[in-house]
């Protein structure tokens, strides 16, 4: 293998992956070994021996050693055990593989490899899905694959792309860029199909996680304007419904006992065909062959109609996301001039047609292979970091941040450096000042999310600056710098500004989140607790006001000369102390009457030696 290896795509998917790569003015997907376009993403690990397989060949071995065989990885990697949706996971009927708590509490499998107990991370789960397509690709290409440009959710957090990341260098990859799914899809489809201009909206449902993102195209740039998107949302819940109905059917008819791990798993594979024949069938019947001491097939039957009632629930949630989307941008349904399809689960009847009508009868774009438009895109995208062909240079990508980015201040206000949907690379600044008198260090505590109250927002970790020059309340300044690179891997820098005294900080989730909620979730919350988060705010600034008074007087509390009218003042900021501690953010206007009480009955004393800039509130 002589000769460079062009840099490839890849879509890695929840139910399936896919490489593709762009030479010779054309992009085209990379056949696996096996001669497919589309591997499973499944993983088996031989109990017996050190033999690893991945897609079909993992599927039937699968079959006979239940617990090693791992997929479903993608919802899995970049979390924690803890995690509500890996609990979610493990608590579920049909996952026979062991999901346990291992090293920093990240979750991780538990099986038998080898003959020897081992525990297998979701990055190493995945780092062998994207080997066997950098593998395929080599042997495909006549060079060695070592590049790549690799598809992840829009809503993939910080921990989860770093994970990827992490899972790709296994696999002996580099990776160029993380492109969100939905962008990628984009790029393919205006690259091939339509070089198209204007609002575009991309809605993308795959195996595991539906994205929408809204994107302006034209002829000079090709930019995200929003995105939203639910990471456990996708083919692989419609399959779960299908199954927890005919589940429920057995039981009925034959008793619990005959439900078995084998009869699941057949089940469950059953499903995925069903809901794939009712794309494009009214009815479909399959035979059930596996129930126990049942001398007749048990057929499993189903009409489109049927399907579309047990899965609305799901189906209304996909179509909320292109609500929200739109509204995070402030745009109409009028304002999009394309509707893009992306990911398998789009062939699906009903949500073609739930678009269509709420865009007021456009259809949207089906034109291009849902299963194959991201690994496409990803190609064409690796290509234009790799060997800016001249061709392709519109199609560099400025992506978006899915939530807002900052800082705790003032006893829990969240003060925003980067906001929500700002584009890729972003950087935000910050400037910050002691709280206290002769404070000796400060500690700034980074948080991700839309609430004003820190308390509701995402934890991301810390810088401590310690050893300060001493001075009161407010003298000593801080700059905060925050920088969000192409992958959405956040870096901040705190710079004391008299000293210039530095401290750096990447920031990846994993190290500090337990718990992974859904952007959608945090935003919808942002939304409907918008009022308290004014009320909120508006505390915080007086609460903040109101201690840099009563922490500079007590700072020169000793020019007062007289002990008397010093015992007085200091008696008067002690009352007032307690009634900072004793304040809530829904009662402002007792600390506002508090601290006009204090002044009224201190203002004559102070000002004759302290200079003091007292704050005045309606």
């Amino acid at each position: 293998m002589a000769t460079e290896a062009p840099v490839i795509g890849i879509d890695l998917g929840t139910s399936f992956s896919s490489a593709a790569v762009y030479q010779n003015g054309k992009v085209e997907v990379i056949p696996t070994k096996e001669g497919h376009k589309l591997v499973s993403s499944h993983v088996f690990y031989h109990p017996k021996n050190l033999e690893v397989s991945v897609g079909t060949t993992a599927d039937h071995l699968g079959i006979e050693y239940i617990n090693n065989f791992i997929y479903d990885a993608k919802r899995v990697i970049g979390r924690k055990f803890d995690d509500v949706y890996v609990q979610k996971l493990k608590n579920r009927s049909e996952y026979k593989f062991n999901i346990v708590r291992g090293e920093d509490d990240k979750a991780e499998y538990r099986l038998k490899h080898d003959a020897l107990t081992v525990h297998k991370s979701p990055e190493q789960v995945s780092s062998e899905i994207l080997k066997y397509l950098r593998e395929s690709a080599s042997e495909y290409l006549g060079a060695e694959v070592t590049e790549a440009v690799i598809s992840v959710p829009a809503h993939f957090s910080n921990a989860q792309r770093a994970a990827t990341k992490a899972a790709a260098e296994l696999a002996g990859l580099k990776v160029l860029k993380l492109i969100s799914e939905p962008v990628a899809g984009a790029v393919y489809y205006m690259k091939e199909k339509h070089d198209i201009e204007g609002t575009l909206l991309v809605f993308d449902m795959g195996g595991g996680t539906s994205d929408v993102s809204i994107i302006k195209a034209s002829k000079e740039k090709f930019e995200v304007l929003s995105v939203e998107g639910d990471t456990f949302l996708g083919g692989r819940d419609y399959d779960n419904v299908l199954l927890d109905y005919f589940i429920t059917k057995i039981t009925e008819l034959f008793g619990q006992r005959y439900v078995t791990p084998r009869l699941t798993r057949s089940l469950k594979e059953k499903c995925v065909v069903l809901k794939e024949k009712l794309s494009t069938q009214n009815e479909h019947s399959l035979i059930l062959d596996c129930i126990r001491n049942v001398n007749d097939d048990f057929h499993i039957s189903l009409t489109r109609n049927e399907y579309d009632q047990l899965t609305n629930a799901l189906t209304a949630r996909a179509l909320n996301l292109v609500q929200k989307c739109l509204a995070g941008v402030g745009l109409s349904k009028g304002d999009i001039n394309e509707v893009i399809l992306v990911g398998g689960m789009t062939r699906m009847p009903k949500i073609r047609e739930d678009l269509r009508i709420f865009f007021g009868d456009k259809d949207p774009k089906t034109d291009a292979n849902p299963d194959e438009a991201v690994a496409l895109g990803a190609a064409i995208q690796a290509s234009v970091l790799k060997h800016n062909f001249k061709e392709l240079e519109k199609y560099i990508v400025a992506e978006v941040t899915p939530l807002s980015l900052g800082i705790k201040v003032s006893w829990g206000l969240m003060c925003v450096a980067i906001e929500k949907n700002t584009p890729l690379p972003a950087k935000g600044c910050l400037r910050i000042c002691t709280l206290g008198n002769d404070q000796k260090s400060i500690q700034s505590v980074i948080f991700e999310g839309e609430r004003k109250n820190c308390a509701f927002n995402t934890l991301l970790g810390e810088i401590t600056i310690d050893n300060l020059p001493k001075g009161k309340a407010g003298d000593v300044e801080f700059e905060i710098i925050f920088f969000l690179n192409n992958d959405g891997i956040l870096e901040v820098e705190k710079r004391e500004t008299s000293t210039n005294q530095k401290k750096k900080l990447t920031v990846t989730l994993e190290n500090y989140r337990l718990c992974q909620k859904k952007i959608s979730d945090i935003i919808e919350d942002a939304e409907k607790n918008r009022d308290d988060d004014i009320l909120f705010e508006k505390y915080k600034g007086t609460y903040g006001r109101v201690w840099r008074v009563y922490d500079n007087i007590l700072y020169d509390i000793k020019q007062i000369s007289s002990e008397t009218d010093r015992s007085y003042v200091e008696k008067k900021c002690g009352e007032l102390k307690i009634s900072l501690n004793n304040s809530v953010h829904t009662e402002i206007d007792k600390l506002i009457q508090a601290y006009k009480s204090f002044r009224m009955t201190t203002e004559g004393i102070v000002n004759q030696a302290i200079h003091i800039k007292w704050p005045n509130f309606s």
